[in-house]
């Protein structure tokens, strides 16, 4: 049987057709929204040197106009710029030059905001006329002719010059038959206000370029764009400067008085730089609980639920690059740094996203690393847009540390260092029921009775309240994790095991060595594993609450060997100087563990703060024997805390770390309540953060 023959190969070249609906799709695509495509129209007006643009909607029916009308004094176009440029979606004209002739920084540089027009309406007519141009250049598009039943190249566009009297140098587009939103609501007018009020950057960098908004049906709405009055009025201020080795220079205002201002101040570790490069920032803030915004109320005649709507409408943090806006950020609802988060893990200290009205200022110039999105639309998550995120975060600290020292909060007991049972102490009124009536009186007796019960009842409270705050501190987690990881851990030494008699047949010299090595080393891992459990064990929630008798010293070298490799990373040196004989006790073990490890956990945070990474620090740990318990002085080199901060550091939810949820301190000294109290000393042997701890009850001794 003859085999056919093959066919004879084919080639060439051919040339790829796109539909006319990829523009209506690209529109769609690219552009989520009617406000986001109208904010594009005015950015290609800013983009042609105008200084004024009017957004105008028209129509028969006031409350729902069908024409849009966008109108401006720029440079306008010629013949040649609209049909070797606006004719051609994605050109490069704005790639060629990043500054238009005015000196302005373009704002469409992808060369992709016409596509906002075939999102607004079915068709579109513009007049364009350039400055010194004696004719202008009409244009009428019909989206309508780029869908299914065409090829791009097929549609034609018509266009024609001619005299332009009534516009002098600029463009106006009309867009009729407005599609995606027929029926603009008064919602959606009020966003569209706030979006364009928003879309200038308050840093006074624009001073020439104006926005008109005309809404028949809106008259409140209607004229030059500005944010709402209350906005310029906030109960808390900071404005400043971050340079690009993390120094911030700025100032924080409380109703328009300034309270602090900072010159160079270091807000990262030692020699840590800002690597998406320095920006500005302004925050803006209100207490939102009626009491504070009454004075406000008053003043702008708005009710409480008027107001609040208002500080909704445009709360947020919002970006800007070379003066204009970067959406979505600062939208409803967006909270990129995660601020609502943040609030309800401190809610007494942190601000919410709801809370703050605020503008961070970067350039592409600076801030190259910032990368905008291809769908115009946020920016690219990268480690710029990280570290981005952190250093906004730390500067926004700096004003919730002050707001925090300013709010009136309930009136504290005279004596600072009062304990919260200290009010159940009956021993004033045993002896002065003594002195008075005599030891036997059956009054005297009665009072010596109730104040035994009581003391009773606060050491079982006591007992209690402390096995709580414990499961704060480190919770049931732990439990978890000693439970579980003793039977994979197990498993693995097993495997581990059979592979070292497995390779022993199976390979030879120099392979069996390596295989050998590095079953060697895993063995190791797994014994570090197995010694983490087991100095993990005694922190179980289920142990917890006993009371054990050990020696402070072990439990103090214990705790250090949690953090050893954060330790060893950074190069601290730490020196526990104990006692000529050990100090045995007998209390909850993990009570004294706890406030130790919390003391670490935070030196070894502002020791690499302060130091930089890996640039060391000190850490000396006294421990003394007293009568009757034990006392434990703990310091560091590091940057120490504040004069004004050091009454605030044990209050719950006071952190000055930048995601800090401000209760290690406040957790220790309750803990240590039971046997006896926690103070901060301003002067020690080293010159940072210096803690005294005096168990001097409750200890066995």
């Amino acid at each position: 049987m003859t085999k056919p023959t093959p066919p004879a190969p084919v080639s060439g070249h051919a040339k790829m057709r796109p539909r006319a609906r990829i523009i209506s799709l690209l529109g769609d695509e690219l552009v989520s929204d009617e406000r986001v495509a109208i904010v594009e129209l005015v950015k290609n007006s800013y983009d042609a040197d105008a200084t004024r643009v009017e957004v105008k909607f028209e129509g028969p029916n006031p409350i729902k106009p069908d024409t849009l009308t966008i109108s401006d004094d720029g440079t306008g176009m010629t013949l040649s710029t609209i049909l070797n440029g606006w004719f051609e979606p994605g050109t490069v004209a704005k790639k060629k030059s990043l500054r238009s002739p005015g000196g302005r920084a373009f704002q469409g540089a992808k060369g992709v905001g016409r596509f906002a027009a075939a999102r607004l309406a079915q068709t579109l007519h513009m007049e364009t006329r350039a400055a010194g141009e004696a004719e202008g250049v009409v244009v009428k598009l019909d989206w309508g002719a780029f869908d299914d039943n065409n090829y791009l190249d097929e549609v034609e566009i018509s266009y024609e010059t001619r005299p332009l009297p009534h516009l002098k140098h600029g463009t106006t587009i009309r867009l009729t038959g407005l599609r995606g939103k027929k029926d603009w609501s008064e919602y959606d007018f009020q966003r569209l206000h706030e979006r364009l009020s928003r879309l200038i950057s308050p840093f006074d960098e624009i001073k020439d370029f104006q926005i008109v908004l005309t809404i028949p049906a809106h008259p409140e709405l209607t004229g030059v764009v500005a944010p709402h009055e209350l906005t310029q009025h906030p109960k808390y201020r900071l404005a400043g400067k971050l340079d690009d080795n993390g120094r911030f220079s700025g100032k924080i205002y409380a109703e328009e008085e300034e309270i602090k201002s900072f010159r160079t101040h270091h807000l990262g570790k030692k020699n840590e730089v800002v690597s998406c490069g320095g920006f500005e920032v302004e925050i803006r803030a209100w207490d939102r609980d009626r009491k504070s915004l009454a004075p406000y109320m008053l003043e702008f005649n708005m009710g409480l639920r008027e107001f609040r709507s208002v500080l909704d409408m445009y709360s947020g943090v919002s970006l800007y690059r070379d003066g204009f806006r970067v959406h979505p950020y600062g939208e409803p609802g967006n909270d990129w740094l995660q601020l609502d988060n943040r609030s309800r893990q401190a809610p007494t200290t942190r601000l919410a996203n709801n809370q703050i009205i605020s503008a961070i200022r970067i350039s592409r110039d600076r801030n190259k690393d910032i990368i905008d999105r291809t769908t115009r639309e946020g920016l690219v998550h990268n480690q710029a847009y990280e570290t981005l995120i952190d250093w906004t975060t730390r500067i926004l600290a700096l004003l919730e540390e002050e707001r925090y020292r300013l709010r009136p909060r309930e009136e504290v007991q005279p004596e600072e260092t009062r304990t919260l049972f200290e009010v159940f102490d009956l021993t004033p009124v045993v002896k002065e029921a003594d002195r008075q009536l005599g030891a036997q009186h059956p009054i005297s007796q009665l009072v010596r009775k109730s104040d035994s019960e009581i003391r009773e009842g606060v050491r079982r409270v006591q007992e209690h309240y402390s096995r709580l705050l414990m499961t704060a501190g480190i919770g049931q987690i732990v439990d978890l994790v000693i439970h579980e990881i003793g039977a994979p851990v197990g498993r693995v030494n097993r495997e581990v095991a059979y592979l070292e008699r497995q390779v022993e047949t199976m390979l030879d010299g120099e392979e069996l060595t390596a295989v050998k090595k590095s079953l060697s080393d895993i063995k190791g891992w797994l014994e570090h594993i197995v010694a983490l459990r087991n100095r993990l064990d005694p922190k179980a929630a289920g142990k917890r609450g006993r009371a054990t008798s050990f020696d402070i010293f072990d439990e103090v070298e214990g705790n250090i060997t949690l953090f050893e490799t954060l330790i060893s990373k950074q190069g601290i040196k730490i020196a526990v100087y104990k006692p000529g004989e050990p100090v045995v006790v007998h209390m909850v073990r993990s009570a004294f563990g706890q406030i130790i490890a919390n003391l670490i956990d935070n030196s070894i945070y502002w020791l690499m703060r302060h130091h930089g990474d890996g640039g060391g620090g000190q850490i000396n740990i006294h421990l003394y024997a007293i009568e009757g318990g034990f006392r434990v002085r703990f310091c560091d080199d590091g940057p120490g805390i504040d004069e004004a901060d050091r009454e605030r550091v044990f209050d719950p939810y006071y952190s000055t770390k930048p995601n800090g949820m401000g209760l290690g301190l406040y957790v220790a000294r309750q803990v240590i309540e039971r046997y006896g109290k926690l103070l901060y000393l301003e002067n020690c042997t080293l010159p940072g953060a210096c803690f005294d701890m005096f168990f001097e009850r409750n200890v066995g001794l």
